[in-house]
């Protein structure tokens, strides 16, 4: 009997430890995959960032072409006036 429970108590330490060791690794798999999630959400950010830095450069080259055709009419309308008054 008594070998009985000494086997017993083996048993259930070395299954113990297996489930330990099983849910160390779960916990690790875990930790990977968490932090590839991250870099993937960083990595979209950073492409997003990007994107927003492109945009808004052909938004000000939009707008300072318009302002340079705006000025170039201003001056011809001042260039007409004087003209005028010669």
């Amino acid at each position: 009997m008594k070998k009985l429970f000494v086997a017993s108590v083996i048993a259930l330490s070395a299954l113990l430890t297996l489930s330990a060791v099983h849910a160390e690794g779960d916990v690790a798999d875990g930790v990977r995959h968490d932090v590839r999630e991250v870099d993937k959400g960083v990595d979209h950010d950073a492409k997003e960032i990007d994107k927003g830095i492109k945009h808004d450069d052909k938004e000000i080259d939009k707008g300072a072409e318009h302002l340079d055709k705006e000025r170039h009419k201003e001056d011809k309308h001042l260039d007409k006036e004087a003209k005028k008054h010669l």
